[in-house]
């Protein structure tokens, strides 16, 4: 019998797939990096059908890695960055729009005006694009009230791809981010937003459990029909990982964005600075969670890199950053794409202030850390008006930039509490598959509870007096970029 389950982990900056075996060890990776274009100041969109292909390539490279077939995975799990829009073709499945990205910031101005209506909205939500997604297409809403046009976001787009056009879903965690599902049930959409919009609820994608039977892959496409085990969007995804399933218990990941999560158990919080999140939804168990979102976190860093050409590789700007104590007054607020909570100021823009004739690449590196890690700060001292976690406690970490021992020392020292990485940093991909373990039967939840996942704690190596000073003046330096 096939014991290995395979993941995908398809974030904003890179397609991954894994294999994980039964012990919930990592035993076989790949990855293809995902390009993204900004085709004007505010707009984030990639190819939705590059997407797919990476996809496909990183099934093939990591079952050639560890020398098996598809037929020897057992139960596939998906998970997917939240809440961006792609339109296509029922019957041909050919996107009709660029997979517009969480990020894009073009539905800003609508989601207020819905805001006003008393709907929920936001400008990363998926119904703050969606129409002006179906208005690119020729004819987008008579097509739409025809029946020829279906929507989804992209582990719904990715999941009709793997199942060859058969499976038009999403599961509850994904709908809850995109601002559509109906509050009263938690299990349907909301009929009288998706009117408001005059669009067709036709185009919208089935409400599934995150984990249980889902559907199975056309052999036509993967070669062997795969029971799919979970789809889950990719933070909660990151919360089986750490084994976070219960109220009180948090994490935070470092890829694109740096997001903290804290689970509420079954109930929801919606007074809180923090935006509150369906963590996973299955049969009538439905658990709820918090969350806060540096929008710009790894972003930063590859905007350094990439854009502005400071540093070779993040590696580089990494080693820069350790070479000096402070960055020397430099003070950056990281806001590319708007400052997320407890903000939710969509409209900010980063910047980099105290810089004069003394300062080096290194303490601009060094500052875009720390302000990656003072946001972090912001968010995690909102968590605790929700759930208050003892200062001694350790938060959980994952993601590329928690390899850093660097990076972690500097975040415990400006947090003023301990931080303890997980031991699979691409703890995304893992929780996708641990989920798609306990959907499959392969799995008990109390194992995954039980997991030992983390490696021994960096604790702080400055007071907690330092570090508060130093958040202080951080505080300061930004001053109205963040109020």
């Amino acid at each position: 019998m096939p014991e290995l389950i395979l993941g995908l982990d398809v974030g904003t900056s890179s397609a991954r797939a894994v294999l994980v075996d039964l012990s919930g060890q990592i035993v076989g990776s790949a990855q293809r990096p995902l390009k993204t274009s900004h085709p004007a100041p505010g707009l984030a969109e990639q190819n939705p059908n590059v997407v797919w292909r990476s996809v496909e390539t990183t099934i093939a490279m990591v079952l050639e890695s560890a020398a098996i077939s598809i037929s020897d995975i057992a139960t596939l799990g998906l998970t997917t960055q939240r809440s961006s829009v792609v339109v296509w073709d029922r019957r041909t499945g050919e996107p009709l729009t660029p997979l517009i990205l969480w990020t894009d910031l073009r539905g800003s101005e609508r989601a207020a005006e819905l805001v006003d209506a008393g709907f929920l909205a936001a400008p990363f939500a998926a119904n703050a694009k969606l129409e002006a997604a179906v208005d690119a297409i020729d004819r987008g809403k008579e097509r739409a009230a025809q029946g020829e046009l279906a929507w989804g976001t992209l582990d719904s787009f990715i999941l009709h791809r793997l199942t060859g056009g058969t499976t038009h879903a999403t599961d509850y965690s994904c709908g809850w981010s995109t601002c559509y599902l109906d509050m009263e049930d938690l299990r349907s959409w909301n009929r009288d937003a998706i009117a408001f919009q005059n669009l067709d609820s036709e185009m919208f994608p089935d409400l599934c459990d995150t984990y249980g039977a889902l559907g199975v892959t056309a052999k036509s496409v993967l070669g062997a029909e795969i029971p799919i085990g979970s789809v889950v969007a990719d933070q909660q995804s990151g919360m089986f990982a750490h084994g976070a399933l219960k109220a009180g218990r948090w994490k935070a990941t470092f890829g694109t964005s740096a997001t903290l999560m804290l689970c509420t158990g079954n109930t929801p919080v919606f007074e809180s600075s923090l935006v509150p999140m369906l963590q996973f939804g299955q049969a009538q168990e439905t658990v709820f969670a918090v969350e806060g979102m540096v929008v710009s976190g790894g972003a930063l860093l590859d905007w350094l890199v990439d854009d502005l050409g400071l540093f070779q590789t993040t590696e580089e700007l990494l080693v820069a950053s350790a070479s000096v104590e402070t960055p020397e007054g430099v003070s950056i607020c990281p806001a590319l794409q708007g400052l997320g909570a407890p903000h939710h100021k969509a409209s900010r823009r980063g910047a980099i202030l105290g810089l004069s004739g003394a300062t080096k690449r290194a303490h601009i590196a060094r500052a875009a850390l720390e302000s990656i890690c003072f946001r972090v700060r912001e968010i995690a001292e909102s968590a605790q008006d929700v759930i208050t976690v003892p200062p001694y406690a350790a938060l959980p970490v994952d993601g590329g930039l928690s390899v850093s021992h660097h990076f972690l020392q500097v975040l415990a020292d400006l947090l003023g509490r301990p931080v303890a990485r997980h031991r699979e940093a691409e703890a995304t991909a893992l929780g996708a598959c641990l989920a798609a373990g306990i959907g499959s039967g392969l799995l008990d939840r109390s194992v995954v509870l039980g997991l030992d996942s983390t490696e021994p704690a960096v604790d702080p190596s400055i007071s907690a007096e330092i570090a508060g000073a130093r958040f202080s003046a951080w505080l300061e330096a930004v001053g109205s970029l963040v109020v």
